[in-house]
Formats: C-alpha cells, sequence, structure tokens
C-alpha cells in the first residue's frame, strides 16, 4: 500500500464536519507525547494504549447486544468511542507507513470501517480541516505556513497533518528509488522518536518537518546536477553505488554516475521478465554488475555490498521494466 493512497489516504481528501472535527481532535490528543497520561514509565501503557485496549473490549461488547433496544441511548457514546479508536488507528498507519513498516490487518480492517461508514454517511473527513491548515504543496510550506501550524489548537494534529502532505509527496519524489526512500523514512522514524520521547518540541517538530519538506521539493532536480544529466533510474543506480564515501571520495561523481548509466543498460540488456525468480539471472546480473565495478576500479571490499543494493534496487525498478518490455512488445509509446 503506497503512502498516500490506498485505504489510509481514501479519507482525507474531503471537507471535515464539527463533529468528525470532534473525534479526531480527541485522537490526536489520546496520541500526543504532550499528553499527561502518555508520560509514564518505560514498560508501561500510556494514555493512547489504555484507551486502544477499553476501546476495543467496548467494541466487543457491543457486538454481542447491539439489537437490545434499551441500550439505544448509549449508541451514540459508543460510535464516538469506536470512532476515536478509528481515527486512532489511521493515524497510527500514517506512521508506520512514513517509517516503512507494513501495517497490521487489524488496522486495515479499522481504516476500513471508516472508508465505509463515511461513505456512507457523506460525513467529511480531512486532517487538515481538524488541523485549522490548508492542505499545502510542498512549494507553500515556508514561514508563513509553518507559524500557522505552531499556532494551531492542536500541534499535535498539525504534525499529523504536515507528515500526511509529506510522506505522500515522498512517495511520488522517490519513486522506485531504494536508497532515497530508506533515507527519508528513517529520518521520519527518527524525528518521531524524538518528538515521542519528548526530546523535542511540537514546534521543532514542525520546524524539522516542514525543512524535510525542501528536501523533498528537491529531489526532483538532483539528476540536472550531472552532465550528462541523470534519469530517474540512472540517479536510483548512482544512489545505490555512492552509499560508500570512500567510493565516492576515491572514484568521483563523475565516475560513479558513468556506472549508473552502465547499470542501466545492464538491466535493459540481461533482465528478462521473470528474473526476479530465475537464479540463473540472478547469477548473470551479479556477475554484469562486478565486471562493471571492477572496470571502474570500485573498492574491492565494498563491492559485495554494492552489488547487494543494486540487485535490490533492480528489484524495484522490475515491475515498471516489465511494463514497458509489454508496451514495447505491443508496439506502443513507452515515454
Amino acid at each position: 500500500m503506497s503512502p498516500g493512497g490506498g485505504i489510509v489516504g481514501a479519507v482525507s481528501t474531503r471537507r471535515l464536519s464539527v463533529a468528525q472535527a470532534r473525534r479526531i481532535a480527541v485522537a490526536a490528543y489520546l496520541r500526543s507525547p504532550s499528553t499527561p497520561g502518555n508520560q509514564v514509565p518505560e514498560g508501561e501503557p500510556t494514555l493512547g494504549d489504555r484507551f486502544r485496549n477499553q476501546a476495543n473490549h467496548l467494541a466487543r461488547a457491543w457486538s454481542l447486544c447491539v439489537g437490545n433496544e434499551t441500550l439505544d441511548t448509549l449508541r451514540p457514546t459508543v460510535k464516538f468511542y469506536e470512532q476515536v479508536r478509528v481515527w486512532m488507528g489511521k493515524f497510527d498507519a500514517q506512521q508506520r507507513q512514513a517509517e516503512g513498516k507494513p501495517i497490521p490487518d487489524d488496522i486495515k480492517r479499522l481504516l476500513s470501517s471508516l472508508v465505509a461508514e463515511s461513505t456512507a454517511s457523506g460525513e467529511i473527513v480531512d486532517i487538515y480541516d481538524a488541523a485549522g491548515l490548508p492542505k499545502p504543496s510542498l512549494s507553500e510550506l515556508g514561514p508563513d505556513y509553518e507559524a500557522k501550524a505552531k499556532a494551531a489548537a492542536h500541534p499535535h494534529l498539525a504534525i499529523e497533518a504536515l507528515r500526511a502532505v509529506l510522506t505522500k509527496e515522498l512517495a511520488a519524489a522517490t519513486k522506485n528509488n531504494v536508497v532515497r526512500q530508506r533515507a527519508f523514512s528513517d529520518r521520519i522514524s527518527d524525528l518521531m522518536r524524538r518528538y515521542t520521547n519528548q526530546q523535542l518540541t511540537s514546534a521543532e517538530v514542525i520546524a524539522e518537518l516542514i525543512a524535510m519538506a525542501k528536501d523533498v521539493a528537491a529531489e526532483s532536480d538532483r539528476g540536472k546536477h550531472f552532465t550528462p544529466p541523470l534519469s530517474n533510474d540512472e540517479l536510483a543506480f548512482y544512489d545505490a553505488v555512492a552509499q560508500n564515501e570512500s567510493a565516492v571520495e576515491l572514484q568521483g561523481e563523475d565516475v560513479l554516475a558513468q556506472i549508473a548509466r552502465e547499470l542501466v543498460g545492464v538491466m535493459q540488456r540481461d533482465t528478462k521478465t521473470d528474473w526476479t525468480v530465475r537464479d540463473d539471472v540472478r547469477a548473470k546480473l551479479r556477475s554484469s554488475i562486478k565486471r562493471l565495478l571492477v572496470k571502474y576500479r570500485y573498492p574491492p571490499d565494498k563491492q559485495p555490498e554494492a552489488i547487494k543494493l543494486v540487485i535490490e534496487q533492480m528489484e524495484a525498478l522490475a515491475p515498471e521494466y516489465a511494463e514497458r518490455a509489454g508496451r514495447m512488445a505491443k508496439g506502443e509509446d513507452c515515454e
């Protein structure tokens, strides 16, 4: 499931009702590291954890007696707690996506219920409205937006909103680039970990998220700094072979860029539709990559690690290359 897409992103593009704003604000409060009940000794459940547990028990109990008309007066209250639990699940899922982690099945089920209910009721669910912020593009995340975010009534919700737009734009800016996706995910994870551990204030996190957004916005121009410029695929391979600092120092950026260009040629020449599951093709690819690294005197002790990362990068590009090959076979334009 891609960040900003699928179930996680399906309920973030509509206006917001007052009722939904209240539920979202409560969910954000329960997850915020600055909430007193979340400041507990290590190993003890936080306020958010206790709410998740109790709300889950309530949902199970309600399912057993939902048809009892004598309990109708409790229905709005039960619905409120359930929807707060669901919104906490949405924020949990967004955080896991930003950290490159899979979304557990129980959270997926919660999000599915949120999508279904909001679609059926016509209720409006926009996290940006809840945070009191306009939905921005990366280019709009400047000093004015930062000031509005820091002054938001619910700072933690403003952080969730910023992380949501950053994660979505990051997925597009680093598409298929294993190294850059990992680097940005690690940065977001480290930032949120420090926030959760109260090593950073909400204002500091907002400032760092906006600074990170500027780096994401600059991603599309990185390849232009080479002569000739690197395509997105070539840049992905450049990042793979440039992970080793000694290689950058010894070979220089221009040599590594040429290796990247030739790696694209190797992939175009040697990969087949089913190459990712064929050991013989993978062995041939590893051999071709090693010969290329030796040709350009890539540090021998760093070659195994580089080969592994290049293969991983090729696997990330494989579906797109297979699609291109299919279009070419049909005589379609692949631009």
